[in-house]
């Protein structure tokens, strides 16, 4: 079975439906390690130090301590692109909150950490630094066109991901 499970998760319906799964899955296995992340695909712009600074109400995780060796995630030059580093971390706040309050109310332990860039790259760096054995994603909602012009995001991950994929519809 698997022992640590990674859901990426940006509030849509599919992800909402995906972090059921994941919930059911942990259910058959109460020792795996359940990490949450939300991608900001803002380039360059999010100051990942808030993270580390206390804040007013509780941590969504304390680098460091609740995982032995650090999650990976690339530096990124302090820029600042028309959005205030403030309103891009409560966006990922929001995201990583309601998964939270999710799990509080289904008395589940969690790590959550807040990935930026390519959600794809940056998922699949993210496991592959961080012994990931299962990967669980929504289904992206886009139109055919979306897809083939952009591609879909849970496909790249798919393709790249060194461990297994569960896509949620």
């Amino acid at each position: 079975m698997y022992t640590h499970i990674l859901l990426a998760f940006d509030q849509s319906a599919s992800s909402q439906k995906a972090l059921d799964s994941a919930v059911s899955l942990l259910h058959l296995n109460s020792k795996a390690d359940l990490t949450i992340t939300h991608v900001s695909t803002e380039k360059h712009s999010i100051d990942t130090t808030v993270y580390d600074k206390p804040r007013d109400a509780a941590p969504i995780m304390t680098p460091g301590v609740d995982k032995q060796n650090p999650p990976y995630m690339p530096p990124l030059p302090q820029q600042d692109h028309g959005q205030s580093v403030h309103q891009l971390t409560e966006e990922l706040d929001d995201a990583l909150l309601s998964a939270k309050d999710h799990l509080d109310a289904k008395d589940i332990q969690a790590q959550f950490y807040p990935l930026s860039g390519s959600p794809a790259e940056a998922i699949v760096d993210y496991a592959e630094n961080n012994e990931v054995d299962l990967i669980i994603v929504g289904r992206t909602e886009k139109n055919t066109f979306q897809k083939w012009f952009l591609g879909s995001v849970s496909e790249k991950i798919m393709q790249s991901s060194p461990c297994s994929v569960l896509v949620i519809k």
